[in-house]
């Protein structure tokens, strides 16, 4: 009874993937049922599937015969084409509808020289074709000539459109490196102890005030002690109070370094210690600094990263260009990717040290 193999499916199906399922994993299940041989390790729900589909079938075998009676003495199925795609493989797939399985059937494609395709990538090649055979605008053309003219350019669409699958994957390959040290990075910072924390955040605070003084460090050596003290007070404005242009002044770029550098590391000790001092007294536990700058350095990462994102897809769209000035794309992506990475790491430092000392 076909009604009973149905109901007893569908009661099957539902113990096994309860009532959440979607069309989709229904049709996939037909599928896995209709499209593949009874094995002895199916489920199931697969079996009474197979089943449910084999008894429908039987119920419409007698309309379905005489449907394909009458098609088959009609000539079988006729697949019309109005253009040619960018892959030939999907074209052979729509003439491979008609003749399955050694059932009657025909293809047949109509083309126009004015397709995109052709008009694109034919050039000038398809209109001398026209004017070999002298036709006007309004008669059909049918000639092995043309339609080997017509395979040409496909050919070419589809080995154009090869390169960019290569170069995009070249590109995801570049992005992925860069994602797995970001992630690694994201992981380290995740799970590091309270003491780790504090150990990172005071090599970002080295690091940054050695970017700062080498960028404010002429040729010759000077240093412009001014531009120094106005970016110390802006990315250390608790420490800026306690260096003065004086105690800079005349000293050299690792002179100015070490100087700023140890100043910063002792406001930063003391700032850590009169707010576990504060916790303390009020009952909270300690280390809220390494906390905070846990946080930070997280939110500060995870934001630069999503723009960092944002400006590969800039740059591979602006690489693709490059091309027409006889660049290779790949080599110029991976060159500006290198150097845009490095940015995005000295910018989650710049962040995250500003972001702290804002709120010390």
């Amino acid at each position: 009874d076909t009604t009973f193999a149905l109901k007893n499916a569908a009661s099957s199906i539902k113990k096994v993937l309860g009532t959440a399922m979607t069309a989709n994993d229904l049709d996939e299940l037909l599928t896995v049922a209709t499209d593949t041989t009874e094995g002895p390790e199916d489920p199931e729900h697969i079996v009474l599937l197979r089943d449910a589909a084999d008894a429908v079938k039987g119920l419409y075998k007698e309309i379905l015969s005489e449907e394909k009676e009458a098609v088959i003495s009609r000539g079988g199925l006729y697949v019309m084409g109005t253009n040619r795609h960018e892959s030939s493989r999907i074209d052979q797939q729509l003439r491979g509808r008609s003749g399955r399985q050694g059932d009657p059937g025909t293809s047949r494609f109509f083309l126009s020289f004015e397709d995109d395709m052709f008009v694109v990538f034919g050039g000038d090649g398809l209109q001398n074709v026209l004017k070999t055979f002298r036709v006007s605008d309004d008669m059909p053309v049918e000639a092995p000539q043309v339609t080997k003219a017509l395979d040409n350019v496909q050919g070419a669409v589809e080995e154009k459109y090869r390169e960019i699958r290569e170069q995009i994957l070249q590109f995801d390959d570049v992005l992925n490196e860069q994602r797995g040290l970001i992630y690694k990075r994201r992981q380290k910072t995740l799970f590091s102890s309270m003491d780790e924390t504090m150990d990172i955040i005071s090599e970002y605070n080295k690091e940054t005030v050695a970017e700062i003084v080498k960028a404010q460090t002429a040729e010759d050596g000077r240093v412009n002690v001014e531009k120094v003290m106005e970016k110390i007070s802006q990315f250390f404005p608790a420490a800026a109070s306690f260096i003065t242009a004086g105690d800079l002044a005349g000293q050299d770029q690792s002179g100015v370094e070490s100087f700023v550098s140890v100043a910063v590391d002792e406001i930063f000790q003391q700032k850590a210690s009169e707010l576990d001092s504060k916790a303390q007294a009020e009952g909270r536990p300690p280390m809220s600094l390494a906390r905070s700058a846990n946080y930070i350095n997280l939110v500060t990462m995870d934001n630069a990263w999503s723009e960092h994102l944002q400006s590969m897809e800039d740059l591979k769209e602006n690489v693709i260009l490059r091309k027409y000035q006889g660049l290779d794309p790949v080599a110029e992506y991976k060159d500006e990717a290198f150097k845009m990475f490095q940015g995005l790491i000295e910018k989650m430092r710049f962040n995250a040290v500003y972001s702290l000392w804002q709120s010390l």
